[in-house]
C-alpha cells in the first residue's frame, strides 16, 4: 500500500490531484476532492510510456473516470 497513489479529482473545477497514502487521509475527509482512482505509479507510468497516443489517451481517461 506504501508504493500506492491516491487520485482525487474537484468537485467544482475538476482539478486533478494525486496524493500519498499519508496525505489521502486528509484529503478524504474533504467534500470537495472525489477520489477516483488508486493506483501503482510505477504499473501505470510504464504503461502510459510505452502506449500508442491513442492508448495514452485511454488510459489518462479511464483514471480520471
Amino acid at each position: 500500500m506504501r508504493d500506492c497513489a491516491f487520485i482525487y479529482v474537484h468537485a467544482w473545477n475538476g482539478i486533478v490531484r494525486v496524493e500519498s497514502l499519508h496525505t489521502a487521509k486528509h484529503v478524504d475527509q474533504s467534500p470537495e476532492w472525489k477520489h477516483v482512482a488508486t493506483i501503482n505509479p510505477h504499473v501505470v507510468l510504464e504503461s502510459i510510456l510505452r502506449a500508442t497516443i491513442k492508448e495514452r489517451n485511454l488510459i489518462i481517461k479511464h483514471l480520471l473516470t
